[in-house]
């Protein structure tokens, strides 16, 4: 057993200057002081928040997702636990079934090579969308439920976490009980859905909105009148919950703070979207290949589609999303934290054991500067 000390502990709803007992990877217990003979470690006064966890992210520290080696998996998670995130679920791009199978293998394997970060599922982002709104999806690769089987990606593997379709494409309602069904949960992603089908679409399975306001529908005209869409039915209804990409870049500050105020720290919940480039120092002008083959641009803290036309992914860490709820939006320090850690843990699955310092919970924490600015990682109590 150790004892965290001089730290201020971000809880759930409120910091508090206590003492973090840890013993085998787990939380103990919180207490007002280290009994007596104890080791501790001086925090130094700083912050001490749950780890983050990012659900939606497609590589970092320039390894990919869509690798087939569990290495690479293995390195894109601790290119992004450097920048505090002690827990990710990789997530794949478009692309063939061969290529989706050999991806996912690599992540189920990575989940067991693993151990440092902790790697929590598979996040499949397509390839069931739209092709109006596929971003910097290849569209040579999207498909729809009625011509392919979905339960060729589904019973793949038994580790996906969080599946990302468009509900209004041939089967696309049908494909939210589909999902559910296995125990996966269901995203709204890269949509033309009106809100009516967004509606229907609730009732069907999905619980979920892929970054919302980037790749989906809002408000347009039909026939002279104004009909919603993705961005309408996701923060109105209840039922869902939102990911937002919050580097400052996809969404301004206005938008980001329309979601709080709708949906909450508990509803809205922040993901980096990085690609292979996250967690990286690049050079501004500088053009990539994806592992999907679209080429990229780094311009303005962005990743863009080499022709300008579209965001293509952001760059960006969840301490950077943190920090920016923070700093710029508004939001206050607990929430912010929230989040960025216990909101996307829950929403995947692990809302019993990751994204809380609480009894019983795992010791993935992340130490903070006044800035924000990480200083400290732990995760299973060990400092990284």
């Amino acid at each position: 057993m150790k004892a965290l000390v001089n730290a201020k502990v971000i809880l759930f709803d409120k910091i508090r200057d206590c003492v973090v007992l840890v013993d085998q990877g787990k939380i103990v217990a919180l207490a007002q002081r280290a009994e007596e003979g104890i080791p501790t470690e001086d925090c130094g006064g700083a912050y001490l928040a749950p780890g983050f966890v990012d659900v939606h992210v497609h590589g970092g520290g320039g390894y990919s997702a869509m690798s087939h080696s569990p290495d690479d998996i293995v390195k894109m998670a601790e290119a992004h636990l450097a920048h505090g995130t002690t827990s990710i679920v990789p997530t794949t791009l478009a692309s063939t079934i061969e290529n989706l199978h050999g991806a996912m293998d690599a992540i189920d394997r990575a989940m067991e090579q693993s151990d440092k970060a902790h790697i929590l599922g598979i996040h499949l982002e397509g390839p069931y969308i739209s092709l109006q709104f596929k971003g910097a999806q290849s569209p040579d690769d999207i498909l729809t439920p009625a011509k392919k089987d979905p339960a060729v990606l589904l019973d793949h593997s038994k580790n996906i976490r969080l599946m990302g379709a468009a509900p209004e494409i041939a089967g696309g309602v049908a494909l939210g009980r589909e999902i559910t069904k296995r125990g996966i949960i269901a995203s709204v992603a890269h949509s033309a859905a009106t809100y009516d089908v967004m509606a229907r679409a609730l009732e069907n399975g999905y619980s979920d909105v892929t970054h919302i306001y980037s790749a989906c529908s809002s408000c347009t005209k039909i026939n002279n009148f104004r009909v919603g869409g993705v961005v309408e039915g996701g923060l109105s209804l209840d039922g869902f919950t939102t990911q937002f990409i919050g580097d400052l870049r996809h969404l301004p500050v206005e938008l980001l703070r329309i979601i709080y105020k709708c949906k909450g720290a508990d509803l809205a919940y922040g993901v980096s979207d990085g690609l292979e480039f996250a967690a990286l120092d690049m050079e501004e002008g500088e053009v990539y290949r994806q592992q999907n083959g679209l080429s990229v641009v780094y311009e303005d803290g962005v990743m863009k589609l080499a022709d300008r036309s579209c965001l293509a992914g952001s760059v960006t860490t969840m301490s950077a999303i943190c920090r920016n709820l923070y700093k710029t939006v508004g939001v206050p320090l607990v929430e912010a934290v929230r989040m960025c850690s216990s909101t996307p843990a829950r929403v995947v699955g692990f809302g019993k054991t990751k994204g809380r310092i609480e009894k019983g919970y795992d010791a993935d924490f992340v130490l903070l500067d006044d800035a924000l600015q990480v200083k400290a990682v732990y995760t299973d109590g060990i400092r990284r």
